[in-house]
């Protein structure tokens, strides 16, 4: 960290690891028998200020900090930015991870104070190669935020199709960003291309409207040294314009553009449609065109509604629109 900064220990996750490392025999007699010693001091205070100086001692004799303190090193601009570094326990594994949190002051001279915060189960500490992995791809989510050429902003835009249609984006964005981080991994030698082939499958599955396009998309990203926040959400919300390949009708993946939510299942041929229909949907939605497409749910509706309208017709009686009074 740098001069100002400090790495605190949550107590709990200190005490915790020590106790795990115990029960798998990489502590001996001489840990036991301190903690002993120490049940027999009366003083309540006294004496959980003694078990926390046992635990923290032993946590730094059995170097169960070094994987996190190396990680930390491996990011300067971590190490010269964040103030003060939290390392607290978690209660499990999904809860790992590790948050930036920025404190702004009114203070010229400090506008912005940085405090980092990573979750970690004790067990973790245990597994010094699968931990390092993670920690090396959680802290370069952290050292994009504080780069300025990244241009991280904490909220995406809305969209105009909803929370569900919010949602979809988000888990876009996280996907592209999760390649970009794997990239530069893959190119500092931390990653086995194992790794590289797993992500190429989430960013297709994420993105299915590049369709064969989508590795060469995806090495663009994989391959970026300086990605951006900016160029990342462009992709995110709409893939096929920021790719250059708008051609043809709705691809499936994106968002109807009558109800908005995204589909799988687009109608082949909307400007085959009878003109009853066409007109019905323009009346609805004047901006759009065939070429812009439409799913297949919203098409069987409208042509429901022709069929609805043609079936009234032949009913005895039926009064046409036009000559209601």
């Amino acid at each position: 960290m740098n001069a100002g900064a400090t790495l605190h220990y949550d107590p709990r996750l200190v005490e915790e690891a020590v106790f795990h490392a115990q029960r798998l025999g990489s502590v001996s007699q001489e840990l036991q028998e301190s903690r002993n010693r120490l049940y027999e001091v009366s003083d309540t205070d006294a004496q959980e200020d003694l078990f926390n100086d046992l635990n923290r001692s032993w946590f730094v004799r059995l170097h169960l900090g070094k994987t996190i303190e190396g990680a930390l090193q491996e990011q300067p601009i971590i190490t010269e930015q964040v103030e003060q570094c939290f390392v607290v326990r978690a209660t499990h594994r999904k809860q790992e991870g590790a948050e930036l949190f920025v404190a702004r002051e009114s203070a010229q001279n400090n506008p912005q104070r940085r405090t980092l915060r990573v979750l970690l189960c004790p067990e973790s500490l245990f597994d010094a190669e699968a931990l390092t992995l993670f920690l090396r791809h959680e802290l370069f989510h952290i050292a994009d935020m504080l780069d300025p050429r990244f241009g991280y902003e904490p909220v995406l835009p809305n969209t105009d199709g909803g929370p569900t249609y919010d949602t979809l984006i988000v888990n876009r964005y996280g996907v592209l960003w999760d390649t970009t981080i794997n990239g530069r991994m893959m190119q500092r030698g931390w990653l086995t291309d194992s790794v590289r082939d797993q992500q190429l499958r989430d960013f297709c599955r994420a993105f299915p409207m590049l369709g064969q396009t989508g590795e060469e998309c995806f090495r663009i990203f994989f391959h970026a040294d300086q990605p951006n926040h900016a160029k990342l959400t462009r992709f995110a919300f709409d893939p096929r314009a920021a790719a250059g390949r708008l051609e043809g009708q709705s691809a499936v993946g994106t968002h109807c553009p009558l109800c908005k939510f995204p589909s799988h299942s687009f109608e082949p041929e909307p400007e085959s449609f009878a003109d009853e229909v066409l007109t019905a949907i323009i009346q609805d939605f004047p901006q759009w065109t065939p070429a812009q497409g439409l799913c297949t749910q919203c098409a069987d509706l409208y042509r429901a509604s022709r069929l609805s309208r043609a079936a009234a017709r032949a009913l005895p009686g039926w009064i046409s629109d036009s000559s209601k009074v």
